[in-house]
């Protein structure tokens, strides 16, 4: 399992529809941060009822902050091998932090 910090780019949901049936996959590719370097990778989301579990728990949306943890899939199609990132765990970091130099009393 891997753990990355990065701020949602863009958020894709696709519809794939083959010979085995229909299947849904969510897209959301980051920013990483913590890295001084501007790295941006994306997740994958696999299958609606993966999707909903996310989507009910968390208010995705671009611009915010996520921690997320990972595994990488990797899948051999004719002789070439192809790596995904899979979501195991997202969670949205709480950012706001209000800053005042005025004492509350």
């Amino acid at each position: 399992m891997y753990k990355i910090r990065g701020k949602i780019k863009s958020i894709e949901t696709l519809n794939i529809n083959t010979q085995k049936g229909d299947f849904v996959k969510k897209l959301i590719t980051i920013e990483e941060l913590d890295t001084g370097f501007n790295h941006v990778q994306q997740f994958e989301i696999f299958g609606q009822e993966r999707i909903n579990v996310i989507e009910t728990n968390h208010k995705l949306k671009e611009g915010i902050i996520v921690n997320i943890d990972f595994y990488i899939k990797s899948n051999d199609f004719k002789g070439k091998f192809y790596n995904t990132l899979m979501v195991k765990e997202l969670r949205i970091e709480n950012t706001f932090v209000e800053e005042s130099n005025e004492t509350p009393f």
